[in-house]
C-alpha cells in the first residue's frame, strides 16, 4: 500500500512540473518574442528622430535627399532604410516633410524657412 502511494507521488509530481514547465516554457517564448519586437520599435524611433535632425540641420540642402527603393539617401549615403512614403514640399516659408516609416511610424515635420 505505502509502495502504491509512493508511486502516486511521484506520477502526480511529474505531471505537475511539466505542466508548470511547459507554461514556463510558453511565457518566455511569448516575452522574447514580445521584447524583440519592442527593441526593433525603439530602434526604429531612435533612427527616425535622428533623420529628423539631421534634416533639420540641414534645411538648405534638401535638394540633395533622394527617396528610391524604400530608402531615403542623401548625397548617395543611406539616411533611412524601410520608408514606404517620403513627401517634400518647400514653400517661401516653410518646409513640410511627410514621412511614413514601415507603417508603424507616420509623422508630418515642418519647418520653418
Amino acid at each position: 500500500m505505502k509502495n502504491s502511494f509512493s508511486l502516486f507521488e511521484i506520477i502526480l509530481t511529474l505531471i505537475i512540473s511539466s505542466i508548470i514547465i511547459i507554461y514556463s516554457t510558453t511565457y518566455m517564448k511569448e516575452l522574447f518574442l514580445e521584447n524583440k519586437q519592442n527593441q526593433e520599435l525603439e530602434i526604429d524611433k531612435i533612427n527616425f528622430k535622428a533623420t529628423k535632425i539631421f534634416i533639420e540641420k540641414n534645411k538648405d540642402k534638401l535638394e540633395k535627399i533622394n527617396f528610391s527603393n524604400h530608402n531615403l539617401y542623401f548625397e548617395n549615403n543611406l539616411l533611412l532604410k524601410d520608408v514606404k512614403e517620403f513627401i517634400l514640399n518647400k514653400s517661401a516659408k516653410q518646409i513640410t516633410i511627410y514621412i511614413n516609416l514601415k507603417d508603424t511610424i507616420i509623422q508630418t515635420w515642418e519647418f520653418d524657412l
